[in-house]
């Protein structure tokens, strides 16, 4: 059976944008403590120090800015088959590479 579709509504989508903005600070922050949460594991976030913490300030304090170049042995580990939590707390099983 055929549902009936929600008709599309700009006032509405425009509300929800106008909200989910509105504290953008705040929202930034509950994302970035649940990908802490998510990734506490990982062997990259504990080698620098993070050791479970999930706030902001801690973050900041322990995981710099790094480039690609910086990351590749952990994921050339991933590529050849290592499952442990190297950069995430679940193992990634597919990996896609682009050539330039």
């Amino acid at each position: 059976m055929l549902e009936k579709v929600e008709e599309f509504n700009m006032d509405k989508v425009i509300q929800e944008f106008e909200l989910l903005t509105r504290d953008a600070e705040r929202v930034q922050r509950e994302t970035l403590k649940r990908i802490l949460e998510d990734n506490a594991s990982a062997e990259y976030l504990q080698s620098l120090g993070l050791n479970g913490r999930t706030d902001p300030e801690s973050f900041k304090a322990c995981v710099p800015m790094v480039t690609h170049k910086e990351l590749e042995p952990y994921i050339y580990r991933i590529i050849d088959g290592d499952a442990s939590p190297i950069l995430t707390g679940k193992p990634i099983t597919t990996m896609s590479l682009r050539c330039s």
